[in-house]
Parts: structure tokens; sequence; C-alpha cells
């Protein structure tokens, strides 16, 4: 009886791990979506990406809103001025930015990880 019920917890407590493990990668990739969406268009404000991955994790992963604005105002705080920084390498094209690179580097960062499990326990 005893290892039924030790077993049930540790069932219980793997589920919760996987989900709130899968809620934080997809946090982070709504974050990464932002960073991208937020600089592309600094770049150039006739920029439309017709990327509905936000819509797609609001509706369909069911991410709660609630969350998806911190972690906006949290993202553009944090990248907003991605876009300005310089390209290191002489390059002919004048326009040249590494936004993807720095948007990724948020996505993969402590900081970023840290704040969605912030967030998430409260």
């Amino acid at each position: 009886m005893g290892t039924k019920i030790i077993l049930s917890f540790l069932l219980i407590g793997s589920i919760a791990y996987t989900q709130s493990k899968d809620e934080v990668h997809l946090l982070k990739q709504y974050s990464l979506q932002k960073c991208l969406k937020i600089n592309y268009h600094s770049v150039d404000s006739t920029f439309i990406s017709h990327d509905y991955s936000a819509s797609y994790m609001l509706q369909v992963k069911n991410a709660d809103y609630n969350m998806l604005n911190k972690l906006d105002d949290f993202t553009a705080k944090n990248t907003s001025q991605f876009y300005e920084m310089g390209v290191s390498e002489n390059l002919e094209d004048s326009k040249a930015n590494y936004i993807f690179c720095h948007c990724m580097d948020f996505y993969e960062s402590k900081e970023l990880d840290k704040f969605i499990k912030k967030v998430l326990k409260k």
C-alpha cells in the first residue's frame, strides 16, 4: 500500500515538472518571437512579419494572458535596443544587424529563465 502511495506522488510530481518545463519553454519561445518583432519593426516600421505565433500560444496552447503581458514588458525592457547594437565586422551592408543573435542570446539567458520561473510561482 505504501509503495502505491509513493509511486502516485512520484508520478504526480513528474507530470507537474513536465508541465512546468513545457510552460517555461513556451514562454521563452513567446519572448523570442516578441524580441524579433520589436527589433525588426524598429529597423523598418513598414515590416510586417505575418507571424501569428503569439496568437497560437495564447489560443491553442492556452498561455495565460496576464503572464504574456508581464513577459511583453520584461522582453521590451530588456531587448528593445538590440537593433541599435553595432556590427563589429567591416561589412558592405550598412544596414547589417545582429538582431537574431541578440534575441537568441536573450532566449537562452538565465535572466529570462529566472524571470519566467519567478512569475510562474506567483
